[in-house]
């Protein structure tokens, strides 16, 4: 091994052990506290037709189909009145873990089993291409430490994870080979809700959209429900809670009432 290559090896390792030991990036919550029994994901579908063209290379004959973020974030406005939606769907979801059947044929055993798209059918003839989605929704952390959350996707997408005061956010636009994309450094998060947004959109032949979490030394596993919100819900007080745990809540506009 010459000098060169000596140099090489050197510069390497220092950049992998560098990243490897890259600071976390903190990020407080939305709204502070303990969270669980989650109710799912707020979702918005919609699929076009094989022919329809949206701005980004609508005007090449080759051009129909969705061709990435700006042509989803376009479909995603379009109304079921639209000649060119073949089916538009919203609603509350379990969790981010859906595909279409090219991917739960072809796909499920390498990457992993998802459920099938929400308006789709395991019927082979089905038209099953060019549709977009966005979820909306909030992450509950109930465990204060360090985590990282990862998008598979195909064919692209954007998610924002929003807390207090700043917004992170991972992005695949145009077309691309499916993947598991992940933040390039942990998070340190404390309990509490964060906000968080995800649009995503499949061309052709396979999709597949996962929102999964995972913390040092773990494998990634797909967001439970539990940890899901579609909107911000208060945290009782303490004292509430208190009398509500001894019965005593009917009482207290009495007790106040004979303290005046």
């Amino acid at each position: 091994m010459n000098i060169r290559q000596i140099l090489g090896t050197l510069y390497l390792a220092a950049f992998v052990l560098g990243a490897a030991q890259a600071d976390p990036v903190e990020l407080q919550p939305l709204v502070s506290g303990m969270y669980t029994n989650g109710n799912g994901v707020n979702s918005q579908w919609v699929q076009v037709d094989a022919g329809w063209r949206g701005q980004l290379y609508g005007s090449e004959t080759w051009g129909t189909g969705i061709w990435g973020l700006a042509d989803a974030n376009t479909v995603l406005g379009l109304g079921a009145s639209n000649p060119a939606v073949v089916v538009t769907y919203t609603g509350v979801l379990d969790q981010i873990h859906w595909a279409d059947k090219v991917y739960l044929d072809t796909w499920a055993p390498t990457w992993g089993p998802q459920q099938l798209v929400p308006f789709l059918s395991d019927d082979p003839s089905q038209y099953q291409d060019n549709y977009a989605v966005s979820f909306t929704g909030y992450i509950s952390i109930t465990s204060p430490g360090l985590y990282n959350f990862g998008v598979l996707f195909d064919d692209g997408f954007m998610f924002n994870l929003h807390g207090q005061g700043l917004t992170l956010n991972l992005i695949r636009d145009g077309l691309n080979p499916r993947e598991r994309l992940g933040f390039d450094q942990d998070l340190q998060l404390g309990a509490g809700l964060y906000g968080f947004d995800l649009v995503a959109y499949e061309r052709l032949e396979a999709g597949v959209i996962n929102l999964s979490w995972s913390q040092p030394g773990g494998d990634w596993t797909t967001i439970p429900e539990d940890h899901l919100f579609t909107t911000v819900v208060p945290e009782p007080s303490n004292m509430l809670l208190l009398l509500a745990g001894l019965g005593l809540l009917g009482l207290l506009p009495r007790v106040r009432s004979a303290m005046k």
